[in-house]
């Protein structure tokens, strides 16, 4: 029988909830401990599971691009896998889930050298929603999502603006 890493987290919380409760320490059970903690863990999930994608994504990519330009560049995530970027000329691509529940993207230019302001091209937001008996999903403008789908949409949305005037 396998059961998931959200499950066991959920139920180790629960169980230390209970032994907090038999020693005084707390009066009842938290729902909302518990919620909190499966919201963190997915949201880190989620992310890892979009950066495994993109990598995927890219590096079919880049395999059948010969021009250095046109190849896409990858910034690894930090330990705690909740962001990650991708880059191509001076336009960057950031996906964060610094906030349980909510992953931002967003797409901006980077500060020219000249002084010139980064602007933002576009950007995004992907929210965790509780369900039927705590399970998590997706939603992206009100449609549930996976990590493919958003990898697929904004490697797309990304390729088109970050295209350079190159004309060879």
């Amino acid at each position: 029988m396998f059961t998931s890493d959200k499950t066991i987290k959920w139920v180790e919380n629960l169980a230390d909830q209970e032994c907090l409760i038999l020693s005084g320490e707390k009066s009842s059970l938290d729902l909302c401990t518990a919620k909190e903690e499966v919201m963190n863990n997915e949201t880190s999930s989620f992310v890892r599971s979009l950066f495994y994608h993109f990598e995927y994504l890219i590096r079919l990519f880049n395999a059948r691009v010969d021009v250095p330009f046109l190849k896409i560049k990858i910034i690894s995530p930090n330990d705690d896998f909740n962001s990650f970027s991708i880059s191509r000329n001076h336009i960057n691509l950031k996906i964060s889930g610094s906030q349980a529940g909510i992953i931002h993207l967003q797409c901006s230019r980077e500060e020219n050298s000249i002084g010139g302001m980064g602007s933002v091209l576009f950007s995004g937001m992907i929210e965790a929603r509780f369900e039927t008996f705590h399970e998590v999903k997706w939603y992206f403008l009100d449609s549930i999502i996976l990590p493919e789908q958003v990898a697929r949409h904004y490697l797309t949305e990304f390729l088109q603006v970050s295209r350079s005037n190159h004309t060879h």
